[in-house]
């Protein structure tokens, strides 16, 4: 407020340019509360959020590997089989129907890469096929079974190096995410302190003018007394002139330092930010303690940097994948075995002399019979080749389940699946990837320590020139003041010309000027060595969690 009415007062005389979509209202804002304002709204940080929440769902959907598959599978068909066998079909022709239901279960299961799977068969089937016993038959069969993988694939499969690598993905989003908050702070306090400088500069500028106005003011009277010529009067024109196009161009400047800022604290261009003018309330230097430790910077540098850990969680990604490769090379061995049992029921047909057998022996027997009976012999009794059917089998799908439950039938299977590639060069080839890229990861380590070290020494070095220069300046505007008011009071006088009033004000503007960007840049070295020692986050006491 304190700067507004200041510059206010100072320039009532001049005309003052458009600024353009800013209105009248002032917003106060000081550093800590326009970081907090970027944490909550700035655009990039929101997009990175995204990026986290899609590394959490790729990680979500990678375990739908254990996720139980339950299938089922009705199924019908009406066969037509021509046949040039009577045992088939006496017409040329065997007639079968088909009514198939398959309920089926498989797991992959989170233990050495084991999977099983259980089905419960059921099917009914009739058919014209005279030496079926029985028809429609009824069957059902319930099955269990379990691959177990005793070499490739039991520490690691392609799945669960995609569950570590998905898993690593999701830290690497929100090692992104502090990357990018670290970077928007970073930007909002360079962006910050270049709209300090610049209504500083505005500030200096105005004084410029201010001194011109004034100048000019002395030199008119001066030539109205008579200690001047009429001459000067141009001069203190012209500069006053120079003085006021390098005010307008500083409020060109401030329109867009305060512009760099809306858009780094603001979530929309509709936002209400965007038509006032920010106040800052934090103008002072920051406070920072000198220090020449260059080896506990660079320490805490190599401790604290995010990219250090991106680089290390990149190389434990890396890790896994090689570690998958290795394990393809290895024989495949898989365990398996499987239990089942079976029911079975139906309908025996009404009578077996549909079969051609018994049909072809029945005319001989009756006549055998007819002479036995002459002569006094018993009857002979005609064999059937339809067989005995138990009668556990006689009945219809109840019958089935209970002797499908009964346990009578069962099936116990153990075997081994043996897979061996004698070249395997699409494994050995994905080795030498991950070899490459282990070494490529140190490379890049190394270039990111590298380049820290500097980061740090740069840094470092900006903060201790700045602050020298800001001495320097300081010094050189109090002596560039002094000079200025001697040279007016000599001028005043008529022992001075206005040359050298103009030059001694130009020194003194230029000294100003000099503090501005002197303490501009300290500012932005504090927060480069924030950024380079990594410790933006503690500083501004942000906690990403």
């Amino acid at each position: 407020m304190k700067f507004a009415l200041y510059l206010i007062f100072s320039l009532a005389a001049m005309a003052q340019p458009t600024r353009v979509g800013v209105t009248v209202t002032e917003r106060k804002l000081s550093l800590e509360d326009a970081i907090q304002m970027a944490l909550k709204s700035n655009l990039d940080i929101e997009i990175e959020r995204t990026n986290i929440a899609t590394a959490h769902s790729l990680l979500k959907g990678s375990y739908g590997v254990y996720d139980a598959l339950v299938r089922y599978t009705p199924g019908y068909e009406n066969r037509n089989t021509p046949t040039s066998s009577i045992l088939f079909g006496a017409d040329g022709k065997l007639k079968e129907t088909f009514n198939n239901h398959t309920l089926s279960y498989l797991q992959r299961l989170n233990w050495n890469g084991a999977s099983w799977q259980a089905a419960f068969d059921n099917s009914r089937q009739s058919t014209t096929n005279p030496f079926v016993g029985l028809n429609p038959a009824t069957q059902s069969r319930l099955t269990f079974g379990i691959s177990v993988p005793l070499w490739r694939n039991r520490l690691i499969d392609r799945d669960r190096a995609e569950i570590r690598v998905r898993s690593k993905s999701t830290e690497v989003s929100q090692v992104d995410l502090e990357l990018r908050v670290i970077d928007v702070v970073g930007r909002v306090q360079v962006a910050y302190w270049d709209l300090v400088a610049a209504r500083q500069s505005v500030t200096v500028a105005a004084d410029g003018v201010n001194w011109g106005q004034e100048q000019l003011a002395r030199t008119k009277r001066a030539i109205d007394a008579g200690t001047v010529a009429r001459v000067e009067i141009a001069a203190a024109e012209a500069e006053l002139e120079r003085r006021r196009d390098t005010y307008y161009g500083t409020i060109n400047i401030l329109t867009e330092a305060e512009n760099a800022l809306k858009v780094l604290v603001s979530g929309s261009r509709e936002e209400g930010i965007w038509t006032d003018q920010i106040i800052p309330t934090d103008e002072r230097t920051v406070d920072m303690a000198a220090s020449d430790d260059l080896n506990q910077a660079l320490k805490l540098a190599l401790e604290k940097r995010a990219e250090l850990r991106h680089v290390a969680l990149r190389s434990e990604t890396n890790k896994t994948q090689q570690e998958l490769a290795r394990d393809q090379i290895r024989p495949l061995v898989n365990l398996t075995g499987g239990y089942g049992v079976s029911g079975l029921a139906g309908t025996q047909p009404a009578s077996a002399g549909a079969n051609p057998f018994n049909e072809s022996t029945r005319i001989t027997f009756q006549r055998l019979n007819e002479l036995s009976a002459r002569v006094g012999l018993p009857p002979v009794q005609a064999p059937s080749l339809s067989g005995g059917i138990p009668s556990s089998l006689i009945g219809g799908y109840g019958s089935t389940l209970q002797n499908l439950f009964g346990w009578n039938y069962q099936t116990v299977q153990a075997g081994l699946t043996m897979d061996f590639n004698t070249r395997n060069r699409a494994a050995n080839a994905a080795i030498e990837q991950t070899v490459i890229t282990e070494r490529r990861l140190k490379l890049e380590r190394e270039r990111a320590e590298q380049g820290i070290a500097a980061q740090v020494r740069n840094a470092m070095q900006a903060i201790e020139t700045a602050r020298q220069r800001i001495v320097a300046a300081e010094s050189s505007a109090k002596a560039a003041k002094e000079k200025l008011d001697s040279e007016t009071r000599l001028f005043q006088t008529g022992e001075s010309t206005n040359f050298l009033v103009i030059t001694r004000q130009n020194e003194h503007l230029d000294s100003l000027r000099r503090v501005v960007v002197a303490r501009l840049d300290f500012n932005r070295a504090v927060a480069r060595l924030q950024q380079a020692t990594g410790v933006t986050l503690e500083t501004w006491r942000i906690s990403l969690k």
